[in-house]
């Protein structure tokens, strides 16, 4: 792993709201925690089951900022 991959992991785990992560159902809980492990948005929009669209608005609502 290199360090600009950890960094972006490091910013991603920090902003997220853990609560409304925790609240959410299963599904899409898993899908944001992959996104903030990975960054992968298309792999877990597509765990989530929501149009990639659908997805960043509920990364919006759970303040993962999307990083590339």
């Amino acid at each position: 792993m290199d360090d600009v991959e950890e960094e972006l992991r490091r910013i991603r785990r920090e902003r997220a709201d853990w609560g409304f992560i925790h609240s959410l159902p299963p599904r899409l809980r898993t899908a944001l925690l992959y996104y903030v492990e990975t960054g992968d948005i298309r792999r877990a929009a597509r765990l989530a089951g929501l149009s990639l669209e659908d997805f960043r608005e509920l990364m919006r609502r759970a303040k993962i900022p999307l990083t590339a």
